[in-house]
């Protein structure tokens, strides 16, 4: 609200009109010494009265804080990550915190200068979903500023804070699934290599193969992620290939929501049907999963919790400092849908 001559209205014209001292509203807007409920009360109604709104900045300045947090995510575009963003937005709102929300695109540099900007702006912690590069890039620069961060999904290095989903023993179940229908040939369209939830989700199929006594085929182990390339036009473009070979996989699992859609688009262009000739099956589960035709089995990850553990943990290391790094796993929930019935001819098995 403006006064008549177009100023704003300052806490001095609250005090002058609630007829206190400036100190006394402060202690009323910040809860910092007790004041009498019949004060409280008339300070509170000329508040509202005058629209009189704290000058924020200024606020944060002497206090050295801004509740502002930077969230970087590595590709926006996952339906998982929308997932995640909407709970720490919650979550942060809840806690009267503002996000600052950007997509590296998977780009350690670009990752770098984003964080750069938002620091700059005086952000009072990160949210960060790493690249498969962000230890030599913003791993270092966060060292070197001491910047409270909580990485999400992917870990970085083997310190910090990181909260995400346990990822080797839910893609040891998925595999498991298939090979109890009979599947020995799985193709796992994976993400990009040397982060952690790919490597974690590899070993985990690995487990689950040797576990069967069934032999390891580097072949049918395929990354589709590529930072030049759309993950849903990479994944159709290798499933296609993949699947005109004479000795093509009877199952294949994709590591997330963008590749399963270029898996079901490849084999759709060859008349590849799911589940009679082919079973599919994704990590990470979202609403379209259960109106695909047919349904589609999936890993789900607990999205919401995720989201809002990482903005909690943040906010109470932005408040009250260090402590040792906490590692916070999830477990997620294997949905058995119709996608990974595929019937299959004993000539095809290598048991």
């Amino acid at each position: 609200m403006q006064k008549s001559n177009g100023s704003k209205v300052t806490i001095g014209d609250v005090a002058r009109i609630a007829n206190v001292s400036k100190s006394t509203v402060s202690h009323v807007l910040n809860d910092t010494k007790h004041v009498s409920d019949r004060t409280k009360d008339k300070i509170l109604k000329v508040i509202e009265e005058t629209g009189y709104t704290p000058n924020l900045v200024a606020k944060a300045l002497k206090k050295s804080e801004t509740r502002t947090i930077g969230l970087v995510i590595s590709d926006i575009q996952n339906q998982y990550f929308i997932d995640v963003i909407k709970a720490i937005s919650d979550a942060c709102i809840q806690n009267n915190y503002t996000v600052f929300l950007a997509d590296s695109n998977d780009d350690p540099k670009r990752e770098l200068e984003i964080v750069q900007s938002f620091c700059e702006r005086c952000v009072d912690g990160f949210i960060l979903s790493p690249t498969a590069e962000s230890e030599k890039y913003v791993g270092k620069y966060f060292e070197e500023k001491d910047i409270p961060v909580v990485y999400i999904d992917r870990m970085l290095g083997g310190n910090g804070d990181w909260v995400g989903s346990e990822n080797e023993k839910s893609m040891e179940k998925l595999t498991d699934h298939l090979i109890s229908l009979g599947h020995r040939r799985i193709a796992f369209v994976a993400g990009l290599r040397n982060i952690s939830t790919t490597e974690e989700r590899i070993r985990g199929y690995q487990n689950s193969l040797a576990k069967y006594g069934i032999p390891y085929d580097g072949s049918l182990v395929i990354e589709g992620e590529s930072r030049t390339v759309p993950t849903e036009i990479r994944t159709k473009d290798i499933v296609r290939k993949m699947a005109r070979q004479a000795d093509r996989p009877t199952a294949i699992i994709a590591a997330n929501n963008l590749m399963v859609l270029g898996v079901m688009k490849a084999l759709d262009s060859l008349g590849i049907k799911v589940p009679e000739d082919m079973a599919v099956a994704a990590f990470d589960d979202c609403e379209w999963a259960a109106l695909f035709h047919p349904g589609l089995t999936t890993v789900a990850q607990p999205c919401r919790e995720i989201g809002q553990k990482a903005a909690e943990l943040l906010i109470d290391r932005i408040q009250h400092g260090a402590g040792a790094p906490q590692k916070i796993y999830f477990q997620t929930k294997l949905i058995i849908r119709e996608s990974c019935g595929a019937k299959l001819d004993n000539s095809s098995r290598t048991d």
